[in-house]
């Protein structure tokens, strides 16, 4: 029997106002996310990801709004929440770990005064209390010498040690859920091997919800129990992660999943099938966003309402041709 969802995002819709008209970044996106479960949220950049993100916390740009849409955690209405309950969520209920730990830090803040301070505004605890939990977090995160950690400033660490950090500061509040947005990026093959080594064990040992953010689907795979592909601001595919990866739907889910394969241009179906251009989102309404880089689409895709389809059980794709 499935557990009740702790994240429930249902038919968001973001857009950025511009010179240009409303740019639509995020479309209908629909989303359930368990405790102890891994979302992944794939897609290229500007796919509408971290929009989507932003949203779950109420940190949008300043020229973005939600046009449509609710977003439920637990029994909190986050889009309706009032700002002082807002800024108890995050961190303590729902935690951000961003894609360049360098910029999240202060540089001319030591590791420890970012850590305690961290602890003090969410628990009531001393700081001494606090530096003991900070210690003993750096230890869990396989962070060498965590004492010594603690006194050096962000620069004079490693981006794979940073991104450590980062994960020990969020999880030492015991949140809910967490959002990695892009966590491993610029990252070497060892430190990425790492952190996700760390979200693995945080969703098994705290039984943690964590919505892994990513352009890459190496990294989704070795992570995620469920994904969703995104492609200009629509979730186009949606699947267990084995289904989707043994059978994809959608062209773009292929066009993906085959250059992350790195198959020869003999073996490349859609190599000369996908047109390079991004995608239009202004005035996007009811058509198909791949439609201008698709080789298999014709007058049918014209008529497409963008609703999703049902392959399979637990399978959606949102493709005219997937039927």
């Amino acid at each position: 029997m499935r557990q009740q969802p702790l994240l429930i995002v249902d038919n968001l819709n973001v857009a950025v106002s511009t010179p240009h008209g409303m740019n639509h970044t995020v479309h209908n996106v629909n989303l359930k996310l368990e405790a102890g479960k891994v979302l992944g949220l794939v897609g290229e950049s500007g796919s509408g990801k971290t929009m989507t993100c932003m949203s779950l916390l109420n940190l949008l740009p300043e020229k973005a709004e939600v046009m449509q849409g609710n977003i439920k955690f637990k029994d909190i209405d986050l889009l309706n929440c009032p700002t002082e309950d807002m800024r108890k969520v995050r961190g303590s209920e729902i935690a951000l770990i961003m894609q360049n730990p360098m910029i999240a830090f202060n540089p001319v803040r030591t590791i420890e005064r970012h850590f305690i301070e961290t602890l003090r505004t969410h628990l009531t605890v001393t700081k001494r209390q606090a530096r003991k939990i900070a210690v003993d977090f750096l230890g869990e995160m396989d962070l060498p010498n965590p004492e010594s950690v603690l006194k050096q400033y962000p620069f004079q660490l490693s981006g794979g040690m940073l991104q450590r950090v980062m994960i020990a500061i969020t999880m030492s509040l015991n949140p809910s859920v967490l959002i990695a947005d892009e966590p491993t990026t610029a990252l070497d093959a060892t430190n990425q091997l790492q952190v996700l080594k760390q979200l693995d064990k945080l969703r098994k040992e705290y039984n943690t919800g964590i919505l892994l953010v990513s352009h890459d689907l190496g990294v989704i795979a070795q992570l995620a129990d469920e994904v969703a592909v995104m492609y200009g601001g629509y979730i186009v595919e949606q699947a267990p992660v084995l289904e989707l990866f043994n059978h994809p739907k959608h062209p773009y889910t292929r066009v993906l999943l085959e250059s992350r394969l790195g198959l020869t241009r003999r073996k490349m179906k859609s190599e000369k099938q996908v047109n390079v251009s991004r995608p239009n989102l202004i005035h996007s309404e009811n058509a198909c966003p791949f439609i201008e880089r698709c080789g298999d689409a014709d007058h049918t895709c014209l008529s497409y309402n963008l609703e999703f389809i049902e392959y399979k059980k637990d399978h959606l794709v949102r493709c005219v041709k997937s039927r």
